[in-house]
């Protein structure tokens, strides 16, 4: 149609290490996982630990508040739960894939696209604060 179209690419630094567990907890209970099967997830996420261990040194272990075991089954999941309600209200067209977020909006009135993608972005900035999720800048 010959139109101008605006975009933004978003990206979530650290993905799957960014999951604030109990964040997860409140949005998977929000989506009315409750009881057991709340506890059971509970149960998965608390109490891992984690270490470095290169050329035969060990660092000490530590406790994991944040993050999704990557490489298993549940992770990407839970990541997706975690973050599924990024794209919620805005006025421009949201694409996301995995930890991108594209935001798209096609120009009738170069003002007010102006105006959906910075009010967009707004929202995403308080999504982002709200759920203690660091977005990082793209890479050329």
């Amino acid at each position: 149609q010959g139109k101008e179209v605006r975009v933004v690419y978003l990206d979530i630094s650290k993905a799957f290490d960014c999951v604030w567990h109990r964040g997860l907890l409140k949005k998977l209970e929000s989506l009315g996982i409750c009881g057991s099967l709340l506890h059971w997830f509970e149960s998965y996420l608390q109490d891992r630990m984690q270490r470095v261990v290169l050329e035969g040194q060990s660092s000490e272990w530590k406790k994991l508040y944040w993050g999704v075991p990557q490489g298993s089954v549940l992770g990407p999941l839970l990541f997706l739960i975690y973050v599924n309600d990024i794209t919620d209200d805005l006025e421009s067209k949201p694409f996301v894939y995995a930890d991108d977020t594209t935001l798209f909006e096609v120009i009738d009135d170069p003002v007010e696209s102006a105006e959906n993608l910075n009010n967009d972005l707004a929202k995403i900035s308080e999504w982002s604060d709200k759920w203690l999720v660091t977005m990082k800048p793209l890479k050329n």
